[in-house]
């Protein structure tokens, strides 16, 4: 068994905790002061004198100064010093001061003549009081900065507190922000304001969610606090607009944002229905006259029951194209395959057509085939891949599926469709004698243009990612979107004006 070290033949005298942390309303603190006569066998009195020292707090406006002397008793380990805290009305920074201990004595009861060996412990002979304000109005805040609610729910409830301090009645404004989640669908919109009567330190907001049994619903809106104000009857209406008037102020998480999710149990009974049935059922078509059918009928796109105007006209310019797309087998002919492979090939046949028109076009007009590549040949085979993105981003939880369709959709056009013809040509060539060139023109300014507008893009989407207002590199608010859309479009504007020119010999290439 190890042994215990002995303890030195003295007097140790110290503060135990060294510091404090009190509100200014708290009226006293004690502080409390110990002492330990390690292994000395006789009666011992010790005596120490203490004093308070302003530093931060102020004399008299912030604590009562105070100064004396303990005596401890032979038997006799502790004493508390007891000094006053002024409370007043006044919003002030968090202040401090110190008690310090001098003078130690430790003294032989039996002989006080004899003095016996006395110091200050590990803690020192310095207690440090820090008075904390609890005059300042608050600051408002959320206890998250994103909440999850299933749809099925039927009512949010959203904290907000109050903290450093709760003095008066503040009046808090609050409104809700449409995201991804539409108001009036998703959820009751909300223009309001919450009060926080005096000594209040936390307030609720009550949404009501709608609940519309959506399957994999992951759908966004925002909540955000406004500028909070005194009331008129406030005790601390009277303050002055100042940097330190201890005014109500927002916290850290001023604006939440709230993810509707699915209901679990439809979400289940969706997935054992999926898991029960044949998938084709529900996602495929069994008969060409079904999908005739659904090519000639005028989709309820939003859901409401009702056929808009604009339902309508999105139907009548593209029931070409659900009618040349309905001419496809449906799923349940050799598991999908034909589909598949007969899409595969429809696809490729309108992208050569989409391609040729667009050569023509500009060949007609007068372009050079560069600058139709990058602007016609572009935009033909790349707005099918947009709304597929845009579809893609809605439907999915992560929106992985949209950047998924972009990516696959260059590697595609790069990989496959340059690269077989290049191969084939190669081939040609090779068999015939002669050399396959292939004229660089302006790509090397194309590209390094591309490139500029690439990382100028990559940069937004990670100011977005980071920005607190929006958190993700789709959505959120509606200025932030139109923003964001705004740079995009320069980028691509000045990509093809920087391009046209190099091709036409206005500027210099590389």
């Amino acid at each position: 068994m190890p042994l215990m070290p002995n303890k030195p033949k003295q007097v140790t005298v110290s503060f135990d905790p060294s510091e404090y942390c009190v509100l200014e309303n708290v009226g006293t603190v004690e502080l409390r002061c110990v002492v330990d006569r390690g292994s000395l066998a006789v009666s011992t009195e010790v005596t120490v004198t203490y004093t308070t020292i302003a530093d931060t707090a102020a004399e008299y406006e912030d604590f009562i100064p105070t100064q004396g002397v303990l005596i401890f008793g032979p038997t006799e380990n502790e004493k508390f010093i007891e000094i006053g805290i002024v409370d007043n009305d006044e919003y002030e920074d968090d202040e401090q001061f110190f008690v310090k201990l001098t003078n130690l004595d430790a003294y032989c009861v039996d002989n006080p003549g004899q003095k016996l060996p006395a110091q200050f412990g590990e803690n020192g002979n310095i207690a440090t009081v820090m008075i904390i304000d609890d005059d300042h109005s608050g600051a408002f805040s959320f206890t998250s900065q994103v909440f999850r609610v299933p749809e099925s729910q039927g009512q949010l409830t959203l904290e907000v507190k109050r903290h450093r301090g709760a003095r008066g009645t503040v009046i808090v404004p609050y409104k809700t922000i449409e995201g991804s989640a539409k108001e009036g669908k998703d959820f009751i919109g909300q223009d309001n304001e919450l009060i926080f009567h005096n000594n209040q330190t936390k307030a609720t907001i009550y949404i009501e969610i709608i609940n519309d049994d959506e399957y994999e619903k992951s759908e966004d809106f925002f909540v955000e606090l406004g500028p909070p104000r005194l009331k008129d009857a406030s005790p601390r209406s009277e303050i002055v607009n100042g940097p330190k008037d201890g005014r109500p102020i927002l916290g850290e998480y001023n604006r939440c944002k709230i993810v509707i999710t699915e209901d679990k149990e439809f979400k289940n009974f969706i997935d054992k229905m999926i898991t029960n049935a044949n998938v084709g059922i529900l996602v495929g078509t069994h008969s060409w006259r079904q999908q005739f059918i659904e090519a000639l009928t005028v989709e309820d796109i939003d859901g409401d029951g009702s056929i808009s105007s604009k339902e309508k006209f999105l139907h009548g310019v593209s029931v070409f194209w659900k009618l040349l797309f309905a001419l496809i087998p449906p799923t349940d002919y050799i598991n999908g395959w034909l589909t598949f492979f007969i899409s595969i090939f429809v696809i490729g046949i309108l992208t050569a057509f989409i391609g040729d028109i667009a050569s023509l076009f500009g060949c007609t007009i007068g372009l050079r085939d560069s600058v139709t590549a990058i602007t016609l040949v572009a935009m033909g085979t790349s707005l099918p891949d947009t709304f597929a993105s845009k579809t893609a981003a809605i439907q999915d939880k992560t929106a992985d599926s949209s950047i998924g369709n972009v990516t696959g959709s260059n590697a595609v056009n790069v990989f496959l469709g340059i690269g077989l013809a290049w191969a084939i040509a190669a081939i040609y060539h090779s068999l015939n004698g002669s050399q396959f060139i292939v004229d660089a023109g302006s790509l090397a300014s194309s590209v390094t243009m591309f490139i500029v507008g690439s990382a100028v893009t990559i940069g937004l989407l990670q100011w977005r990612r980071y920005n607190s207002n929006i958190a993700g590199e789709l959505g959120g608010p509606r200025g932030n979107k139109l923003f964001s859309f705004i740079i995009f479009l320069t980028v691509w504007f000045i990509y093809i004006v920087y391009s046209t020119m190099v091709a036409y010999c206005l500027l210099p290439g590389f």
